[in-house]
């Protein structure tokens, strides 16, 4: 797993290898995104500047800031100006272009600033996106073959550490998520940090497709995080009204990753978002069921949550006789459940504590329960806490074969949902 406490000098370094070693067309890509129109044969580099007096005198001084599209910019007055160190400069004897490059820390305005006081008196400042790097070269039509290798080898690094344009899910994705727990902390971080910016892309296309669909009401995307105890990694469309005050009124458009692939739900767990379930059950039963048998492929799955410790520490399970698929879906049955789960409620938590005090059921990293988990799950859960999921799941296989394409096809899959999502959320 690659390293990250470096990465932006290996980035850096790795681009100027690109510049140095290729032919200077691969420059003259930069130059065009830049809009500087001088002759890429006349270019030099250097790597980790030390230089405060050269650069200044250029006639042209331009300050780029190389970011991830999603990284944040903000003010730091901490930032001491002693440490300022540009990542590289490219420059001829006109113009000096001073490079500082980011890849997941933050962009600090006061580092910026920095840079061009010591390095450069002023300078026009430019910011440029790793994935707009990316498709530029990738845009290349280049007969050279070492400009092929050098462009593919470093576009597929980009695309390692989640810096180019998101281009689907790989099936490594998903096995990695099923490693967590079992991996060392430092591949941990490294893992945690690219599956999370691959996520956040994945689900910020998505948006942006399926807003005629979602139309309805308001709604915007979240994109959990990583936990080191847990093998799954969830994102979702929440709904809500005139401010995001109240985002769990409402049962969202959630995402499931693990190491079996991807779900998609519509996913009601706190109690708000249940009853309005529930309350559409109750009032038309009828118009709920001849909805669910158009959802073929979807199951109606009803969980059980135990918690283990404060906020969201829980282990699920699922309540005997669920998942149903949706088009034998009964609402009327459903209903019968949710009666009998309430009072059948304190046998579920008298077994699950007794496997856990036991060792017959652990985290998915093997490890034993704790005392204080223990000691929190016999204060806790005194009352039912129960999930309904709408899902189905698609394979690692499926979902690494459809790439970017997969955007497009979970517009499709969250279309054939809305009448369902639209009825309980309108009601």
């Amino acid at each position: 797993m690659l390293r990250v406490r470096h990465l932006e000098n290996d980035v850096t370094k790795a681009l100027l290898n690109v510049f140095e070693h290729g032919s200077r067309k691969l420059l003259g890509a930069l130059l065009q995104l830049l809009d500087i129109k001088q002759s890429p044969e006349t270019f030099a580099f250097d790597f980790q500047i030390t230089d405060t007096e050269s650069y200044r005198r250029k006639k042209n001084r331009i300050m780029l800031s190389l970011i991830s599209a999603a990284t944040p910019r903000k003010s730091d007055s901490t930032y001491r100006v002693e440490t300022s160190q540009p990542d590289a400069c490219i420059f001829n004897e006109d113009t000096a272009i001073l490079i500082e490059a980011k890849t997941q820390s933050p962009l600090i305005d006061e580092q910026v600033e920095s840079h061009i006081k010591h390095y450069l008196g002023t300078a026009v400042k430019r910011t440029l996106t790793w994935e707009e790097l990316s498709e530029k070269f990738k845009s290349i039509n280049s007969t050279d073959a070492r400009d092929k290798f050098l462009l593919s080898q470093f576009t597929e690094f980009l695309s390692l550490i989640g810096l180019a344009e998101f281009q689907g899910f790989s099936t490594s994705d998903f096995e990695m998520l099923g490693a967590i727990g079992k991996m060392t902390q430092e591949d941990y971080l490294d893992f945690k940090r690219l599956f999370h910016r691959k996520a956040e892309k994945f689900m910020a296309l998505l948006q942006d497709q399926i807003k005629p669909t979602l139309a309805f009401k308001n709604h915007d995307h979240q994109v959990g995080r990583v936990d080191s105890r847990y093998p799954v990694v969830w994102s979702a469309f929440y709904f809500y009204d005139d401010d995001k005050t109240h985002v769990n009124e409402y049962p969202n458009i959630n995402f499931i990753y693990n190491e079996q692939g991807m779900k998609l739900s519509l996913n009601a767990e706190t109690r708000p978002a249940i009853d309005k379930i529930v309350s559409f059950m109750k009032r038309d039963a009828k118009s709920f069921d001849g909805l669910a048998r158009d959802l073929n492929g979807f199951n109606f799955s009803l969980y059980y949550k135990y918690q283990y410790l404060p906020k969201d520490h829980f282990i699920w399970n699922l309540i005997p006789g669920y998942p149903t698929a949706m088009p034998d879906f009964k609402a009327k049955d459903a209903l019968a459940t949710f009666e009998n789960f309430g009072h059948d409620w304190q046998d579920y938590t008298k077994t699950l504590f007794f496997e856990m005090e036991n060792g017959m059921r652990r985290h998915p990293s093997g490890k034993p329960y704790s005392e204080k988990e223990l000691k929190c799950a016999r204060l806790f859960n005194k009352t039912p806490n129960y999930v309904i999921r709408i899902e189905k799941r698609y394979p690692p296989s499926q979902v690494e074969e459809s790439q970017k394409r997969i955007v497009g096809f979970f517009e499709t899959e969250i279309l054939r949902l809305k009448k369902l999502v639209e009825a309980i959320i309108k009601q």
